[in-house]
Order: C-alpha cells, then structure tokens, then sequence
C-alpha cells in the first residue's frame, strides 16, 4: 500500500501534488495559479474596501473616473473582447 504523506489535493483542479511547504494548497498547473492569484486578488480587494467604504463614493474619485472613461474610450470594448477570447481557447 502507497503512502499519501506529503501529499495535498489541489484546490483548483483537485488532482493530487506534492506542495514544496506546509501552505502551498495549489498545484504547479497554470490554471491552477491563475485560480490562486484571482482568489489571493478578490480577498485582497474585499479586505480594502473594507477598510476604504467610501472611496467611489467621493465626488472627486468620480469626476477622475468619468475624465478618464472619456479620454479612453474604447478600452472597456477591447477589454470585452479579450475577455471573450480568453474563454473560448
């Protein structure tokens, strides 16, 4: 019979690795690290607004935001585009 020691499930995929220290809990797999860095991004942008409730609140950051939409705008449609790219392939 096989030891599992020293063995881990991969929370992305699930398939079994051999993490290199005690907290690694995903694989070495590139959707495996995209997964981790999306989640290590979510929980850090939940913990930041947080702490900073009424950043897009101000009349100031929305003024910065409308000027910046209306000096780029064509960036939210190619963000779309690549966006849908990205899921088909």
């Amino acid at each position: 019979m096989s030891s599992r020691k020293g063995i881990r499930r991969c929370q992305a995929c699930g398939k079994d690795f051999r993490p290199r220290n005690r907290v690694h809990i995903y694989c070495a797999r590139e959707t495996c690290r995209g997964d981790r860095r999306a989640n290590y991004m979510k929980s850090y942008m939940d913990g930041w607004k947080r702490k900073h409730p009424n950043y897009w609140r101000t009349e100031r950051q929305r003024d910065y935001m409308k000027e910046w939409r209306e000096s780029h705008p064509e960036y939210f449609r190619k963000w779309r585009e690549k966006q849908k790219r990205k899921r088909r392939s």
